[in-house]
């Protein structure tokens, strides 16, 4: 079945109609999927990829189907006609094709980085790269061939009902640690680390994936209009999640570097997922490396908890914005204080500090928790992990970047010794 629609089949089901303030007929277009059709020129410009279809050098990979898509890029399942395997394809977006084109986005860069003899296990590899013409208003997109993974930890975790047991939480710590220790020794700051960043490797074979795919064929969504026509998006169809056996045999791979950085001191950018973000990141100051180990602090926590460290939401006792309210969690659950030598660096700490000290604006009572007490609540750790795992947080965990242990150290740390 074809990316844009044959004209059997022309009926658009995401158009909806309505009426605006002068009477005038409004077509309102939503998608089931990525908005394919969407140019490149206004941001989007996602590939219209067909099952079936060969691309790269000598037509070297034939699409399977999708296995899933983002802001920047669309991933799909290929089999290598040259070595007879399966591979994972992540094909940019037009826009972000051209961002890298125009020097603005770094991952090809990094991920030949990380590509270089010695490897990590825990860090994605590079095994082809290549461009391809997009169709219609997509633009060219920038295509990376890679080992194609089981799925990433965010829906290993959704797949669950309770959190991962300690033993499989240690494991995708340690390895996640070591791909950014590596990724760091290579100059490079990932900047997004996230569970959906965080792939497993399969133990699928071949023979496998042929059966996989041929017992739960390859879809389309039905017929949807855009500017470049009626299009039929693939529907995303991921691998079944691992049993928790599978998973404690699998080696975790910190993957999507396409908002990594080379490291040196960046000025104000917004990097991370919010509640992720490291202070010196909200508040516009100078960032490199210790962003990522402030990222992965709090990511350690969601992973043996599976709850998030922070919550973005108003204060209503203090009447705190979302924003100032985020802040003051971070001094209340890491039990540390923000200092005058990093607040008067930081752009933004005016907004929300008082420079004179250090307090917040509207001085709220400050209660420190301890680390042991943001873990014991939630009852999952027994209580001779409650202290190591505490210690290893606190070392992560520190508002001033020039304090936290860098990810070379942490591999040392006596929480992880004996984890595999």
């Amino acid at each position: 079945m074809s990316t844009v629609a044959t004209t059997e089949n022309l009926e658009a089901t995401n158009q909806h109609f309505s009426v605006d303030a002068d009477g005038k007929e409004v077509v309102d277009v939503s998608f089931k999927s990525e908005a394919l059709g969407v140019p490149a020129e206004q941001g989007y410009g996602w590939p219209q990829l067909e099952f079936g279809e060969t691309i790269g050098r000598e037509q070297r990979y034939t699409i399977a189907r999708k296995l899933g898509w983002g802001m920047h890029s669309s991933t799909w399942l290929a089999r290598d006609t040259v070595l007879d395997k399966f591979v994972a394809i992540k094909v940019l977006t037009g826009y972000t094709t051209k961002m890298y084109e125009r020097g603005v986005t770094w991952e090809a860069d990094a991920l030949r980085l990380l590509s270089c003899t010695p490897q990590s296990k825990h860090c994605v590899e590079l095994l082809d790269e290549f461009t391809i013409k997009g169709r219609g208003s997509a633009g060219s997109h920038l295509c990376f061939a890679m080992p194609f993974y089981g799925g990433d930890t965010k829906a290993l975790l959704k797949s669950r009902n309770s959190p991962f047991p300690l033993p499989l939480a240690k494991r995708i710590i340690l390895h996640l640690l070591r791909g950014i220790a590596f990724s760091h020794e290579r100059g490079i700051v990932h900047t997004d680390i996230k569970l959906d960043n965080i792939l497993f490797t399969t133990s699928a074979t071949t023979e496998d994936i042929e059966r996989w795919t041929q017992s739960d064929p390859s879809r389309r969504n039905p017929s949807e209009m855009s500017p470049d026509g009626v299009m039929q998006s693939a529907i995303s169809q991921p691998m079944k999640a691992p049993s928790e056996k599978e998973a404690l045999r699998a080696t975790f791979v910190l993957s999507d570097f396409g908002c990594a950085q080379p490291s040196e001191l960046h000025d104000d950018r917004r990097i991370t997922s919010l509640l992720l973000r490291a202070p010196e990141v909200l508040l516009g100051g100078k960032w490199d490396t210790p962003a990522d180990i402030w990222t992965f602090g709090c990511l350690v926590y969601e992973i043996i908890t599976a709850r998030p460290f922070f919550r973005y939401k108003r204060n209503q006792v203090y009447d705190f914005s979302e924003m100032a309210n985020l802040l003051y969690q971070m001094m209340l659950k890491t039990g540390d204080v923000f200092r005058a030598e990093q607040l008067s660096v930081w752009p933004l700490a005016i907004e929300y500090f008082q420079p004179e000290n250090c307090y917040l604006k509207k001085e709220p009572k400050i209660f420190y928790f301890t680390m042991e007490d943001n873990i014991a609540q939630h009852k999952l750790l027994p209580d001779d992990e409650l202290r190591p795992a505490s210690d290893f947080l606190r070392r992560c965990l520190r508002l001033n970047p020039e304090e936290r242990v860098t990810a070379k150290h942490l591999l040392q740390d006596k929480w992880l010794q004996g984890v595999e």
